[in-house]
């Protein structure tokens, strides 16, 4: 039986994460208690001291390094001291006790959008509030409240640093740095000058394995902390980085011999291997923030090679009309070149995304990098004006009701202060169970909510029955009761990922039976409290789901898609427009903008997604699929618009001028496209338009090309070099497109409702 105990918990919890922590906190929080109810004999110091190291303990969970977890931790602490003293200063008027939840609330949540460790410890936070406001006492109970508060960090934050502190590193990051340092193999062999099967199929094999890592995990794989969703979503761009990592026998001679371009795939290299050292565990032997400067290094070096390798092509093509030594060579072989420079440099673009996605997964700083939109957030920012003006710069996409992250805050706030003003009006016992109950169901949609509504109040029930054995035969022997609550807490902090949310409640449910009738004996009567009270709180979690967001996350998430596709196309559009009329600047920043503020928004929305419990009408891999999209266009048009164009002395000749004309229609054609598809997305129509077929400009490009050779005329040549390197961005947004088409079939359906959106439910 202990064999299969054993067993089962190791398939639910693999590396016993969730029992370590459970276990901690069974012995962390019942010596606070005990320090607080015993030692000191103050009841507000034992409430504070048990419920705060239960929260700091399995509440909130900060990955990286010691330092980085410190930094974390000690911010979180430093906020939550604020708000103890906030919420008893507002305890004891109902309607300032209301006012004030609904504040701290939409304040809490919403800071997430400015600090990762916010959103990481939201939880810990809003409980910090709600304990202290939903138990009116005197101002004078203040130093009580915050000296038992004390106590739970006292004990609980060496225990989280010093014993079992949280992995940084597991086997779905292991299978990550392996495919990323088998791309690096592979791309090095390139610049080495010589292609390298072996090293072409090892990636494969790698790629394969990290698919099968993150495919067979729990939905999500790798949870929504900020720095989780970044490795989610590194698996979809190391695919990217892997196709761009071919080189065709009919491109060898150019990617292979190109001093620029093997110089190019070796500083691409270094960049995926400094990927893989910062996301390993470690085995290089390096530290960590070493390998972080070493790979910021490399991706600052990978961004000036990805621009001399602009510039190289462009010096070629000139040197292919003022040498005069290619005569009678057609113009697609003079050309040839273009194809695999293309290839390299966008390779070089995706190993920097690659390189940024790690160093925020890992919690270090980003470089400036030309290729990369410049990151919003305060890390950098120099002085308090700084810090202040870059936080504002983050929140200010998201002062947008269209923003998941705006009205999730809305939605808790509303949740919360509805639940303090119905605790207050009923006048029931303990109103601060009525606010946790909401806490603890309010979901994304009126569906998940209602479902896990049912859960926590069939799981509060089952621990009340529970609790009412326990105290029925142990309730007068308050030392049996001391045994007990180690159990109970490990019970309580284990269940919800061993076992089931509803198990979770009911261990919570014996655990806080146990604490009061240690601290005041009432036997089961607890018990029926909690169960009335929580019923009361999921019932404010529903209607407050059914009036504010009915929808759910799924339909945020496809809005979000569509509003991202739209304004990157534009974006893209924008960019074209600058190349062939270099003064028009200034639609390219204003479309650069909304470009960064809509896919800061739909990042949000993926996040908002993964996180939502029940069902899913479409899996992850699809989710992070059309979100890849989404970047890949942005980045492509932030390549194009960072394209060195300067006006030309004099006119381009006619045939140029009408390659460009042709150019310009095609790229609205694209726009055209990249707009129905949004339409798909966000369930405005259901078919999705044709996509353009390749190759239709490269005759008339070429052509241009060659009356402009012959004609030695150099201004019309470098402005098509700019409309032959568009053109390149073209193909490659041709074959995003029938590649996403695929993918934008399971959100129409889920958004019409059609049979498709029933067969691709995922549970999670």
């Amino acid at each position: 039986m202990l064999a299969r105990l054993l067993a089962f918990i190791r398939a639910h919890d693999p590396g016993l994460a969730a029992l370590k922590r459970a276990a901690r906190a069974a012995v962390v929080m019942p010596a606070t208690f005990a320090i607080g109810n015993v030692v000191i004999g103050q009841p507000q110091v034992a409430l504070f001291a048990s419920f705060g190291s239960f929260a700091l303990l399995l509440l909130v969970s900060i990955p990286g390094t010691t330092a980085v977890m410190l930094r974390g931790y000690g911010g979180l602490i430093a906020a939550s001291v604020l708000l103890i003293i906030v919420g008893s200063l507002c305890s004891r008027q109902a309607v300032l006790a209301v006012a004030a939840m609904a504040v701290a609330a939409a304040l809490t949540l919403f800071a997430g959008v400015i600090s990762p460790t916010a959103a990481l410890g939201s939880s810990y936070l809003l409980l910090a509030f709600v304990l202290p406001v939903s138990v009116p006492v005197p101002p004078g109970q203040i130093p009580d409240r915050l000296a038992g508060w004390g106590l739970a960090v006292a004990l609980g934050l060496p225990a989280l640093l010093l014993v079992w502190p949280r992995p940084w590193f597991d086997r779905r990051r292991a299978d990550l740095a392996s495919a990323t340092r088998r791309l690096a193999e592979l791309v090095q062999a390139h610049a080495d000058g010589h292609r390298d099967p072996p090293a072409r199929a090892a990636a494969g094999q790698a790629l394969a394995d990290l698919r099968s890592s993150f495919a067979s995990a729990p939905y999500p794989p790798t949870g929504v902390a900020p720095a989780q969703v970044a490795l989610a979503r590194m698996v979809s761009r190391v695919e990217w980085a892997d196709v761009l990592a071919m080189v065709t026998p009919a491109e060898q001679g150019v990617a292979l011999t190109a001093p620029a371009l093997r110089e190019l795939n070796g500083a691409t290299a270094r960049a995926l291997r400094g990927v893989s050292e910062v996301i390993g565990d470690g085995a290089g032997g390096q530290q960590p923030e070493t390998a972080a400067g070493e790979l910021a290094a490399a991706l600052t070096g990978l961004d000036a090679d990805r621009r001399a390798a602009y510039t190289w092509a462009v010096d070629r093509l000139v040197h292919e009309v003022t040498a005069g030594g290619a005569d009678g060579q057609p113009a697609a072989d003079r050309l040839a070149f273009l194809r695999p420079t293309f290839r390299a440099r966008s390779l070089g673009l995706a190993t920097e995304e690659l390189g940024v996605l790690a160093l925020r997964s890992a919690g270090f700083t980003v470089p400036a990098l030309a290729g990369q939109p410049t990151p919003a957030g305060p890390a950098g920012a120099a002085g308090p004006a700084g810090v202040l003006r870059a936080a504002w710069d983050q929140a200010r996409p998201h002062l947008n009701l269209r923003s998941v992250w705006l009205r999730n805050s809305l939605r808790g706030a509303a949740g919360l202060a509805a639940a303090v003003a119905v605790a207050r009006l009923t006048s029931v016992a303990h109103g601060f169970w009525v606010v946790l109950g909401t806490l603890s169901v309010l979901r994304s949609n009126a569906l998940g909510t209602g479902v896990t509504a049912a859960r926590a109040v069939a799981g509060t029930a089952a621990g009340f029955i529970v609790g009412t054995v326990i105290m029925l035969g142990l309730g007068s022997h308050t030392t049996a009761l001391w045994f007990l609550l180690p159990l109970a807490v490990l019970f309580a902090g284990a269940a919800p990922a061993v076992i089931s949310f509803a198990a979770g409640q009911a261990g919570f449910t014996v655990m806080v039976i146990i604490l009061f009738n240690i601290l005041v004996p009432a036997g089961w009567r607890v018990g029926l409290l909690r169960l009335e009270d929580v019923a009361l709180g999921c019932a404010v979690s529903v209607g407050v789901g059914l009036l504010l967001w009915p929808r759910g996350a799924a339909a945020a998430f496809g809005r979000a898609l569509c509003d991202a596709y739209r304004a990157g196309s534009a974006y893209l559009l924008a960019a074209v427009d600058r190349l062939i009329s270099p003064g028009l600047t200034g639609d390219v920043q204003q479309q650069a903008g909304l470009a960064v503020a809509t896919y800061h928004r739909l990042e949000d929305a993926y996040r908002q997604f993964l996180s939502e419990r029940g069902a899913k009408r479409i899996g992850m891999e699809t989710a992070t699929h059309l979100l890849t999209g989404a970047s890949r266009l942005r980045l492509s048009a932030h390549s194009l618009a960072t394209v060195a164009a300067h006006p030309e002395a004099r006119p381009m000749a006619p045939a140029g001028a009408d390659a460009a004309s042709q150019l310009r229609q095609a790229f609205q054609r694209a726009d055209t496209w990249y707009d129905g598809f949004a339409a798909v997305l966000g369930g405005e129509r259901a078919d999705l338009p044709p996509v353009d077929a390749d190759g239709e400009l490269r005759p008339v490009l070429a052509e241009a090309f060659s009356l402009a050779s012959a004609a030695q005329d150099i201004p019309t040549v470098r402005m098509l070099m700019r409309l032959l390197w568009a053109g390149e961005y073209l193909d490659d947004e041709h074959a995003s497109q029938r590649d996403l088409a695929g993918a934008a079939g399971q959100l129409a359906a889920q958004a019409h409702g059609g049979p498709a959106a029933h067969s691709m439910v995922t549970p999670k």
